[in-house]
């Protein structure tokens, strides 16, 4: 009986994320917007949309929509589950979750979900330190970017954007810090491929 709810769940979420394209065309800048963001990361490259957005005061789905397509590349909500369980495979990350204007980072691998029985949330298991409760059916867009942090440092990381632009919450792979594993980066680079072999969010 678990397994046939589960699978009920799973096919609403697919019928609901139908309007993921839709939900994300209200996401992605317009000319002006692409510029002022272009214009901002000129003079302030290596910087990701998380920091970009609160420095522009505009919402951080449309900031990321506006990075270059060498450095980002979108795709719909209904991809979360493809993304996710490819994320399953990364050793640990740093996990973004923003509240307000307070940033929390949590240090964890990415752990296995199931669909609860009763509700629309999406349970994480127990087994890593970043745990809880998704509702992937609200995420518009998912990003995945890698950014230049001067000649040698490249940040990595994947974002879950809410339907208003606001992040549910990202992943850094890598950072200003040391270079993660090769293993590491190749597991990101898989991500990094399927996403762009996916309908983007905002399509030119």
């Amino acid at each position: 009986m678990k397994e046939i709810l589960k699978g009920i769940a799973q096919g609403a979420l697919a019928v609901l994320l139908i309007g993921g394209p839709l939900l994300a065309e209200g996401l992605c800048a317009t000319s002006e917007q692409r510029k002022i963001v272009q214009d901002f990361l000129a003079e302030n490259s290596g910087v990701m949309p998380v920091i970009a957005a609160r420095e522009l005061n505009l919402p951080e789905g449309i900031v990321a929509s506006a990075y270059s397509s060498d450095q980002a590349a979108s795709t719909t909500g209904d991809a979360f589950f493809d993304v996710w369980n490819a994320m399953t495979e990364l050793d640990k990350v740093t996990v973004l979750i923003l509240k307000g204007k307070d940033v929390f980072e949590v240090p964890s691998e990415i752990g296995s979900g199931e669909f609860s029985d009763t509700n629309d949330f999406y349970n994480l298991s127990h087994d890593q330190p970043f745990s809880g409760h998704l509702r992937p059916d609200l995420y518009a867009s998912i990003y995945v970017l890698k950014v230049p942090y001067g000649e040698e440092r490249v940040g990595r990381a994947i974002f879950f954007y809410q339907s208003d632009g606001e992040p549910a919450f990202g992943t850094l792979i890598s950072g200003r810090g040391p270079s993660p594993a090769d293993e590491q980066i190749a597991k990101f680079e898989e991500i990094r491929a399927m996403i762009q072999d996916r309908p983007s969010a905002c399509p030119e």
